[in-house]
């Protein structure tokens, strides 16, 4: 007997640079549970706008707030467990770290 448990929920074509990613026989490839949540995610972010607002910021006191706007943001999204998101600015850009309520772990997005 088929559970709800064995049902994949969360399921998206996969996006790369706003173009869809095509398999072999170039049908859409998919993604699945926690990378389907982080696809929603980052795109959630880019399309916020927020991200434009830390071009050429060195200043933490300038960084720090947009970092809260983006954690509040993403802290938004309920398959996360609440607290668990960590964003971090590093040389190479953003780093978004969470925890699922359903995949549990601790996601990069």
């Amino acid at each position: 007997m088929m559970t709800f448990d064995d049902i994949d929920v969360h399921i998206d074509f996969a996006v790369v640079e706003g173009d869809f990613v095509l398999n072999d026989s170039l049908s859409p490839s998919t993604v699945r549970a926690a990378d389907t949540i982080a696809q929603d995610i980052k795109h959630r972010v880019l399309e916020s706008g927020l991200l434009v607002r830390l071009i050429g910021l060195r200043n933490q006191n300038g960084i720090k707030p947009i970092l809260t706007e983006l954690e509040l943001l993403v802290e938004q999204d309920n398959r996360l467990k609440p607290g668990s998101i960590n964003i971090i600015k590093n040389d190479n850009g953003l780093s978004i770290e969470a925890k699922t309520r359903q995949y549990g772990g601790n996601y990069e997005i």
